[in-house]
């Protein structure tokens, strides 16, 4: 049976249905390539946003987009043609590894060098802070010893003085206290054994010891030239004693001053000893440290040194895989985008007519043309 007029095989054109899944699947894989733009500083919301209004966009055939759609699609092919160099600087940075090997590997050589001669000069550093970190420690105990001794002296010279002052005062005070009273009215045995015994301590003759009971144990009126005599003596001496207590008083205070000048001497020399000892050690510290940091340094620049040879291959793998990327994103997602941007709508399908059917030859006869006669013609 004859197919009828203006229809075509359903097998001839693929179905709505097909058409959609194929479009679907374009747009997934455009909104995929949009991600590679956030190398470039573009947001992922905004990537994420563009893929999913993708496809509502794209399908639609070019003349009946609207204005949103329009934006929208322009802001896509912004937005791929970033990720297109993203790649392209993937390329070109692999690209700079591989041509760059020669000189790289005369910089990582000169590197070791460097690191070699910097790591032998923070040993010998080293070596020195040492050195010197332990004179310093020398000098430092050394003030130990003197300053003590010069404390010592210090203290036990303080300490006569104060008993001197002590001594003075005690003689001031017989004087004025004791004597004076008993020169002025006389005087009993009690105050009399109070004075002698504070007076001890001035070493007093014996001879005027016991000659001045008598006149002080008298009263004024009751003494006589020789009792006046003794006093005068003793009022002599008692002098004398106490300039000998004001000359020892200064030759404490020049003594007391020159072992404080020593202390202050010994305790500066000690100071000066212990900031040098505690700024070698410091020293020696930050030695230890610039030794510990060359010798990591030196260690990394062996280690780049020995992988720079893998570094270069892995740098060439990466080459060809960014070229395959780029070749892959140029021939799926920029394709498909560019095809689905300016597809237009197919026009309309025309119906196909059919060709009239033959029909078999007429007779002659019934054609109406006589058949000529031959024997007719002849005749």
């Amino acid at each position: 049976m004859a197919p009828k007029r203006g229809t075509v095989s359903a097998a001839g054109r693929p179905s709505k249905a097909a058409k959609k899944d194929t479009t679907a699947a374009e747009c997934k894989l455009i909104a995929d390539a949009l991600e590679l733009a956030q190398k470039k500083g573009m947001p992922a919301d905004v990537t994420t946003f563009l893929g999913a209004a993708l496809k509502h966009a794209l399908p639609t055939y070019k003349e009946a987009r609207h204005e949103f759609q329009v934006s929208v699609l322009e802001m896509v092919e912004r937005t791929l043609a970033d990720s297109e160099s993203v790649l392209l600087e993937d390329i070109a940075s692999a690209e700079a590894t591989v041509n760059g090997g020669e000189d790289e590997k005369s910089k990582r050589e000169a590197a070791v060098i460097s690191a070699e001669q910097s790591l032998q000069i923070c040993q010998e550093t080293l070596k020195e802070k040492q050195t010197l970190k332990a004179q310093m420690l020398e000098k430092f105990k050394a003030t130990l010893e003197p300053l003590k001794e010069a404390q010592a002296k210090q203290q036990d010279g303080d300490a006569k003085d104060a008993d001197l002052d002590k001594a003075k005062e005690a003689f001031a005070a017989a004087r004025s206290e004791l004597l004076v009273p008993m020169k002025e009215a006389g005087g009993s045995k009690r105050p009399l054994h109070n004075l002698a015994k504070q007076l001890k301590a001035v070493q007093i003759e014996d001879s005027l010891w016991e000659a001045m009971e008598l006149p002080l144990l008298k009263k004024p009126e009751q003494r006589c030239r020789f009792d006046a005599v003794i006093l005068e003596q003793l009022d002599l001496q008692l002098s004398e004693k106490d300039l000998a207590f004001e000359s020892k008083l200064k030759e404490a205070a020049s003594a007391k001053e020159e072992r404080a000048a020593a202390v202050r001497a010994a305790q500066d020399a000690h100071d000066t000893a212990k900031e040098a000892s505690e700024a070698a050690a410091e020293e020696l510290k930050a030695a230890k440290d610039a030794e510990s940091a060359a010798k990591a340094s030196s260690v990394e620049a062996h280690r780049a040194a020995k992988s720079l040879t893998s570094e270069l291959a892995d740098a060439a793998q990466q080459l060809d895989t960014a070229r395959q990327r780029l070749e892959a994103f140029r021939s799926g997602p920029l394709v498909c985008f560019n095809e689905l941007l300016e597809r237009s709508a197919p026009l309309p399908e025309q119906e196909r007519e059919e060709p009239p059917a033959e029909t078999p030859d007429a007779p002659a006869a019934e054609s109406g043309a006589a058949a000529p006669d031959v024997t007719d013609s002849k005749a």
